[in-house]
């Protein structure tokens, strides 16, 4: 753990081929679990202003071992940014892998997938960059390209793969215009080429049944359509990620009697804490992961331990140290935490962020770690262990229903492209709780909640080894340690407590049996 570019992922990697040498690391599995990453770090990693390679997904690696050789490894991913795919800030890309695609593909490939110059898609922000940069992406796109065969693609595969994240650029080009005679919306004439370039019919069929105010009909479908058409994006982006990982893992797997027993160790690499400019749902769902796993590291290193040494009757004079809990009671509690008023607001049509955030500031008046907006802007400020973070709430119902209308859902599976086609033929997890909420037999659970869920189940059923990551500077510079930023990391990891328990604990505890044989 860490803030975002303390240097996790890269930690993950060494920690990974270090395994690899101690299982002296000469068998093709060994080779192949080292081999993914080029693959996962394109689809799920991206520039922001904290980190210029960042992973903008957790991930859980799984390896399996029978006599000190890995035998399987399994990959989980948790929480993918989707929103990154429509919308970048200022100093932030899109995911690495459409840069790679724009600097990889050759002229012929380009015009077989429609993509034009890199500037003329509104889904990729920024310059494209120096030529020097196209050259660095290109070798990474012929490395995604190699992993890609490695790990078992077929090349029919590969090729539906980059027309459906072709078809997403084009897509986030198609935009609406009111029709003059009966009040609906169209696609407007310049964007019919960019309909057509992202081969998707979607949108053409959506606008006919999309709902409109009545206020304001034409506006409000036109906003209503440039929402769905986001929602097609971020959604197929997803389906594809995870279609990459089952593909993964598929490759991984252990091919052993399953009555053998086998060990494990997990090694678990998610996105540090982010306080940006600009502060949305997504970082919510972060710094509330991150929260978290700072409740489990001071569950583990200062109450399990301080409870071992009053058990055993230890002189022992208690640390205190600083205990998060009150934050994850304002985000977790229920009925009435942060994230069950979000819900409940998210299970009502007629609920707007700006009701969200008035039922928020009536709820917690008077909380420590909740502030209400200041000005305009509307959102609100939670104090979280590493410091106060403010969140801009436009968007935050519409993120945590994270549905696609059934209609577009019926159209992917009809999808002349079989990989998307097969992208929605399975029923995920998500839509049948949905269903089960409709029939009133569960309480509304977005799929990032579940996701953080089963994230931290796994978590406190393991035996943990922390590995904290300090991030030296703000600047992103090489060999420069700025003393203050280092120094309040360690105060709000709990770090200076942690090397004062070591050093006022016991370090080393043999069994008793081990004691009475000694």
């Amino acid at each position: 753990s860490g803030e975002s570019g303390a240097g996790k992922t890269e930690s993950t990697k060494l920690l990974l081929q270090h395994i690899m040498n101690l299982c002296k690391g000469n068998s093709q599995l060994e080779q192949q679990i080292l081999q993914v990453n080029p693959l996962l770090e394109a689809f799920g990693n991206a520039q922001t202003v904290m980190n210029d390679n960042s992973s903008r997904f957790g991930k859980y690696i799984e390896l399996r071992f029978q006599k000190n050789t890995v035998r399987g490894a399994k990959l989980s991913e948790y929480l993918l940014e989707k929103s990154r795919v429509v919308q970048q800030d200022t100093g932030e890309r899109n995911f690495h892998i459409f840069y790679y695609m724009f600097a990889g593909l050759s002229l012929e490939e380009k015009e077989l997938f429609g993509l034009l110059d890199p500037s003329l898609y509104r889904y990729i922000s920024g310059r494209f960059g120096t030529q020097d940069v196209a050259q660095r992406w290109k070798q990474k796109y012929q490395e995604v390209c190699n992993a890609l065969d490695m790990v078992g693609f077929q090349e029919q595969e590969q090729v539906d793969l980059q027309a459906i994240l072709a078809g997403v650029l084009s897509l986030g080009n198609v935009t609406f215009e009111p029709e003059e005679r009966n009040g609906s919306v169209k696609v407007s004439e310049a964007a019919r080429g960019w309909l057509k370039a992202a081969a998707v019919s979607v949108l053409s069929q959506l606008v006919c049944c999309v709902p409109c105010s009545p206020w304001s009909p034409s506006v409000s479908c036109c906003y209503l359509c440039a929402d769905a058409r986001d929602s097609i994006a971020k959604v197929a982006y997803g389906r594809v990620f995870g279609w990459i990982v089952c593909k993964i893992n598929e490759l991984l797997a252990e091919n052993v009697d399953p009555e053998v027993e086998l060990s494990e160790i997990g090694i678990l690499d998610i996105f540090g804490f982010e306080n940006f400019a600009v502060n949305r749902f997504e970082q919510l769902c972060i710094n509330l992961a991150n929260e978290q796993l700072q409740h489990f590291f001071n569950h583990h290193i200062f109450q399990m331990e301080q409870a071992a040494y009053k058990e055993e009757e230890l002189p022992w004079e208690t640390i205190t140290f600083n205990n998060n809990e009150p934050i994850l009671n304002l985000l977790l509690a229920k009925p009435l935490g942060l994230l069950s008023l979000l819900d409940e607001q998210s299970a009502f049509p007629q609920a707007t962020d700006k009701t969200f955030v008035d039922k928020l500031n009536s709820s917690f008046k008077g909380n420590l770690h909740y502030q209400p907006g200041r000005g305009r802007v509307l959102g609100f400020s939670v104090i979280h262990y590493a410091g106060k973070v403010q969140y801009a709430a436009t968007g935050f119902l519409e993120k945590n229903r994270d549905t696609l209308p059934a209609n577009v859902h019926g159209l992917f599976i009809n999808s002349i492209t079989p990989l998307l086609s097969l992208l929605f033929k399975g029923k995920s997890l998500y839509w049948a709780l949905v269903m089960l909420w409709f029939a009133g037999l569960l309480t509304f659970l977005c799929p990032h909640q579940h996701s953080l869920m089963m994230l931290m189940e796994r978590m406190y059923s393991a035996n943990p080894h922390f590995v904290r990551c300090i991030k030296p500077n703000g600047q992103k510079e090489p060999g420069v340690v700025d003393s203050q930023m280092v120094l309040l990391q360690l105060r709000y990891n709990g770090l200076l407590e942690t090397i004062r328990i070591r050093r006022d604990g016991f370090s080393w505890r043999p069994s008793f049996e081990e004691f009475a044989a000694r």
